[in-house]
């Protein structure tokens, strides 16, 4: 039983299993109070899983939790929620249609004494948690309108609006910008002073230092170990997670862009969101797209790939003027997007991986129409392997993959077309360190081959890691271009705030 009168939390002996897979092996795991606990571990790792069952929406298959001091056995969700259990999922768990206000307070609405939803209290409540997070977005706004960094805000305000003893949050800062995550760790902090536990999912390591108490370690289903924070270092961390040493420098040593241009933009503005954008892609380049969130990198890429149209401009791809484009016509001519938000545009979740790798490129397995299963069976199998995808077979419904495993299969869907030109838009977002190094090592190799990549990334790491050439963006335009090489975090950030301006 949990006999320590600091810890509000304790899992002992935890197992899960799924078709084919053991996804808990005996996880143990504690939370203190007034504590932020840093949950670790590579996509598949098991973090997910657990943090699922405290939520209420998996049931352990053996071992106990204690809440309090109690013995509990979580039922479901709402059971979780009146424990004063909350999650903020990594991917999110928002109704498109409602406003912000609407999803902020859904299922627990407030009601006056006749039974009818108080809206006034609601927008009083709203806009108390709105001014706590230093966060000004339209509760009236459709979520649907949001970009992804707003709709992360409007799920951690959701959280709040629930008296929670424990905040449980998975990757909260994946798509936010420095300035949006400083005001996310002043909140946490603010929390803590409260009484608020939290648990805390994130691949970012530098994270872990500036918020962080204690973190647990999973790798392959089974607890690592528990460390302080500020008695361990990255480096050990790291090999705890991994099993293996990975390298934290530059990756891209050698520059393989060639002096053919594969893709270029020019003078393209789609009112009021981009302005007289211009950039290219030479083959064999990487070139980043650095910039704060709102700043229209997502729109750009959107644009150029014929999924939201745009008022005047020029798009190059090959030699050849694609302008104007839909999706279809642009993969047909060799472009491919890896898209920000995978589950909602990259993937058919309730399909299985092979189907999901080989449906944007059928015509390399039909032959007279038909359909060659085993060339399908072949090439998934291929990808599965070349891409390390963690999963039981390739017959494995995407669903249920981890979100790193399930970018794997949205670059394994590209890979298979053999795109000259791809994009990529937050490639690593949500993916462990060890991951990362794979998918950095892959676009490497594709770079070799003479594909053209073009890089949407919050991570400015990231960025200094792996481009041969940076633009910033801001306000909907290209404002500096800069060697990747060379460059530092503190110089792009200048152009991309307008500190600096030439």
């Amino acid at each position: 039983m949990n006999s320590n009168p600091d810890v509000l939390l304790r899992a002992e002996a935890i197992c899960k299993y799924f078709p084919g897979v053991k996804a808990l092996n005996n996880v143990s795991f504690s939370l203190n109070r007034s504590e932020v606990h840093v949950l670790l571990g590579e996509n598949g790792a098991g973090k997910s899983t657990l943090m699922k069952i405290f939520s209420g929406l998996y049931a352990v298959d053996s071992g106990y939790i204690w809440l309090d001091g109690q013995l509990v056995d979580i039922r479901n969700p709402k059971h979780s929620q009146e424990l004063g259990i909350s999650i903020i999922y990594q991917e999110f768990n928002l109704i498109p249609h409602l406003t912000v206000l609407q999803n902020m307070f859904l299922g627990h609405e407030p009601v006056n004494s006749y039974g009818f939803i108080h809206i006034g209290k609601m927008r009083e409540k709203a806009r108390e948690i709105m001014d706590f997070l230093k966060v000004d977005i339209s509760l009236d706004a459709k979520i649907s309108t949001l970009g992804i960094a707003h709709m992360q805000l409007v799920e951690v305000a959701k959280a709040l609006t629930v008296n929670s003893r424990i905040l449980i949050m998975d990757e909260p800062t994946a798509t936010l910008s420095n300035k949006e995550i400083e005001n996310l760790f002043e909140t946490i902090l603010k929390l803590k002073e409260k009484g608020v536990s939290i648990i805390y999912i994130s691949h970012r390591l530098q994270e872990i230092k500036q918020i962080g108490d204690r973190v647990t370690v999973l790798r392959d289903g089974n607890t690592v170990g528990t460390h302080e924070v500020e008695k361990i270092e990255l480096d050990e961390l790291i090999h705890l997670m991994v099993g293996r040493k990975i390298s934290q420098h530059r990756i891209r040593l050698i520059n393989t862009a060639m002096h053919e241009v594969v893709f270029a933009v020019e003078g393209l503005s789609q009112k009021p969101k981009l302005h007289q954008v211009n950039l290219e892609v030479k083959k064999g380049e990487i070139v980043a797209l650095a910039g704060l969130v709102g700043a229209g990198r997502t729109e750009l890429m959107h644009a150029v790939f014929g999924i939201d149209p745009y008022d005047t401009g020029k798009v190059v791809l090959q030699g050849k003027d694609i302008t104007g484009y839909t999706p279809r016509k642009a993969i047909k001519a060799g472009m491919g997007l890896l898209p920000e938000s995978r589950k909602e545009n990259g993937l058919c979740l309730i399909q299985p991986i092979r189907e999901n790798i080989t449906h944007s490129g059928l015509k390399r397995i039909t032959r007279f129409g038909i359909l060659s299963l085993k060339k399908e069976r072949e090439f998934a199998q291929t990808y599965i392997e070349q891409l390390n995808i963690s999963c039981p077979g390739m017959n494995q419904t995407v669903k249920y993959l981890s979100g790193g495993n399930q970018q794997k299969v949205v670059l394994g869907k590209w890979l298979f077309t053999e795109c000259d030109f791809l994009i990529f838009d937050e490639p690593t977002r949500g993916i462990d360190v060890g991951a990362r190094n794979e998918i950095y090592n892959l676009m490497n190799a594709l770079a070799a081959e003479g594909v053209g990549i073009l890089m949407v990334s919050s991570d400015l790491l990231e960025i200094l890691t792996i481009a041969d050439r940076v633009y910033v963006m801001r306000e909907g335009t290209i404002v500096k271009e800069l060697n990747g090489s060379s460059t530092t975090q503190e110089e792009i950030i200048t152009y991309a705030t307008g500190r600096r301006i030439e």
